[in-house]
């Protein structure tokens, strides 16, 4: 055994008792934390908000109500966003629209309901999946 091999042994063999010695030891100290606070910004609750989810099918049509509802047409869709935004409005909310396309969905139906939402000024997201070719 060579000198070197040795002494990476004995390095092994202090770390193992120093880890040893630690995870035995206790802290005797203990001690309270007192966090600290702001006196600047009040807390506030935050804002109401209600997700609609519109699913899109393979042939364009829009899926809502948990893909209960069927709608056919940008505009139907587009009188249903805005019905559902005012209601919101009502309860004291906001609205966010999810956008989720079928992987073979065209994008122009993607398209239309972003600018839907742009249009009514209600935030939007799209969810995206990644598909790999095998």
């Amino acid at each position: 055994m060579s000198k070197r091999s040795m002494m990476l042994r004995l390095i092994d063999v202090v770390l193992i008792l120093l880890f040893g010695f630690i995870s035995i030891s206790e802290v005797s100290d203990k001690s309270e934390v007192v966090l600290p606070t702001s006196s600047m910004t009040p807390v506030t609750p935050p804002d109401r908000e209600e997700l609609l989810v519109v699913a899109i099918s393979e042939s364009g049509d829009y899926l809502v109500e948990h893909e209960q509802r069927r709608l056919e047409t940008p505009k139907a869709l587009y009188n249903y966003l805005l019905q559902m935004r005012n209601e919101a409005r009502t309860r004291g909310s906001a609205v966010r629209v999810r956008v989720r396309p079928h992987k073979s969905t065209p994008i122009k139906y993607t398209m239309a309901v972003a600018a839907i939402c742009d249009n009514l000024s209600v935030p939007k997201g799209l969810d995206v999946r990644r598909i790999r070719n095998r």
